[in-house]
């Protein structure tokens, strides 16, 4: 099988005969290969003039640093190539060399990802066979020309991981004003700022990004067509006297934040709600702090769970709620004076909405707002952007009967995270997910925060099970139609 590598010098893209090259080698020198015609700006044009000019075999992407470790490394690939004829898109290890110090950077294997963030390595091969008869890269999204390569390799047994390093990679230069960002944010997930990357992404990059998701779920007959019309089923609905609203909250060793929700629901505009925070076993001050409210205001309950699993909280306090709505509100996060009459007054507004979701904006610990990161509004939010972003914005207020309708809270797969985006894309499946255009939440980013202390594979991870399971629901939606 033959292996070509490509790259770029000066600008400009250059192929390279992997077998003219010596075992050991720094790219690039212009001399070792024939220079393409192309916009060096436009990298699927530049990847497809290097497969076209391949022709066949293996085509190699190597950045212009790039050192290659042994002598073993082509045939380390090729064998792999090989040994995996349903592979089309491979990827492996490298070391990356910083102040003289060489770290192996392990490419983690595909668990499917379906979103633009993940990390691949900076070393990659694809079967040119194989991209040359897909007609090459949609050079007209070029800003997402590697997302493309990704999804069009999708699926079972076509992404490989080649074991072993493959190359020594420069480190790059680190972006101070991102990383002093991310620094603020403790976002999970990879990117250039973790996994709400999207959240700041350029106009132009989101647009290219969203056309190449958009193509990808209607090649795998996954795409949503249509408004959603059902409404949600009011048989589950508790008879009055009961209030309209019934707030849940999941709380662990938060006796330093709890109280701030607290006052946040007792300052709402509307009183007809009830405030359920379900305690996990803490360990601090937290059951004293809760108790401490309730004994001067009846419509905040404590409820005692020493399982500390998140959506089985969620589900208790569910069942336990009185309320027509449920209204979610983290522990150290708060609501604004607002929030119950925007939420409900929209689901009462809109029948066909199985949940409604606002804008929330950022604050430290102290309580202090970010400005610099603004109001994040979750625009990019639609019922198919929805299963390549992460969220879809703050608070969530359901319908009690649609989080019964669909088995309440994932506790087995997702009970430590991603329950309540699981449960927004099953909701969106069937139902509206309504829109609040008002600024109703405050989420606190501490360095006690969960999405610092939970472990980032496991988070990406269950995300990514999250959407696997969206998938399958919506081939089946969309066959029956």
């Amino acid at each position: 099988m033959k292996l070509t590598c490509w790259t770029t010098f000066e600008g400009k893209p250059v192929l390279l005969d992997a077998d003219t090259l010596p075992p050991i080698v720094r790219f690039l020198n212009p001399a070792h290969g024939q220079t393409l015609a192309a916009d060096p700006k436009n990298f699927a044009q530049c990847l497809n003039a290097a497969a076209r000019a391949a022709g066949d075999g293996l085509l190699l992407t190597l950045p212009p640093d790039t050192e290659t470790l042994d002598a073993a490394w082509k045939e380390r690939l090729l064998g792999v190539a090989r040994q995996n004829p349903e592979g089309v898109f491979f990827y492996g290890d490298y070391h990356l060399q910083d102040d003289d110090c060489q770290k192996l950077q392990t490419v983690r294997r595909d668990i499917g990802d379906i979103t633009e963030r993940e990390d691949w390595g900076p070393v990659w091969a694809v079967r040119v066979e194989w991209l040359n008869g897909l007609g090459g890269l949609d050079e007209r999204n070029h800003r997402a020309a590697f997302y493309d390569l990704l999804l069009k390799s999708w699926g079972e047994g076509r992404r490989v991981h080649v074991g072993g390093p493959l190359a020594l990679i420069p480190a790059p230069q680190a972006d101070s004003g991102a990383s002093a960002l991310k620094d603020k944010l403790f976002f999970p997930g990879r990117g250039k700022l973790g996994g709400f990357s999207y959240l700041f992404m350029d106009p132009e990059d989101e647009r290219h990004t969203e056309n190449v998701f958009y193509n990808f779920l209607k090649r795998e007959n996954v795409w949503l067509e249509d408004e959603r019309t059902a409404t949600p089923s009011r048989r589950s609905e508790l008879h009055p006297p009961c209030p309209l609203v019934s707030v849940v909250t999941p709380v662990y060793n938060r006796g330093r934040f709890i109280g701030k929700a607290i006052e946040s629901v007792q300052g709402q505009t509307i009183d007809d709600w009830e405030y359920l925070i379900v305690d996990n076993g803490s360990t601090d001050d937290t059951r004293e702090v809760v108790r401490s409210y309730a004994a001067k205001d009846s419509r905040v309950r404590l409820i005692e769970n020493n399982v500390n699993i998140i959506a089985l909280s969620l589900n208790i306090g569910v069942r336990a709620a009185k309320g027509k709505y449920i209204s979610q509100l983290d522990s150290d996060d708060e609501y604004l004076p607002r929030t119950l009459e925007h939420m409900t007054a929209g689901l009462e507004a809109h029948p066909n909405w199985g949940v409604a979701i606002a804008y929330y904006e950022l604050m430290d610990e102290g309580g202090t707002s970010l400005p610099e990161f603004g109001i994040i509004k979750h625009l990019e939010y639609n019922r198919n952007n929805i299963l390549r972003v992460d969220g879809a914005g703050a608070p969530r207020t359901w319908h009690r009967s649609v989080i019964l309708e669909f088995g309440g809270f994932d506790e087995k797969e997702l009970g430590g995270y991603g329950e309540d985006y699981d449960l927004v894309l099953k909701c969106g499946e069937k139902y509206e997910v309504g829109r609040v255009h008002e600024i109703c939440y405050r989420y606190r980013r501490h360095g006690d925060n969960t999405d610092v202390t939970r472990d980032p594979e496991m988070k990406i991870g269950n995300k990514t099970l999250a959407r696997m399971h969206a998938l399958k629901r919506r081939k089946k939606l969309n066959a029956k139609g």
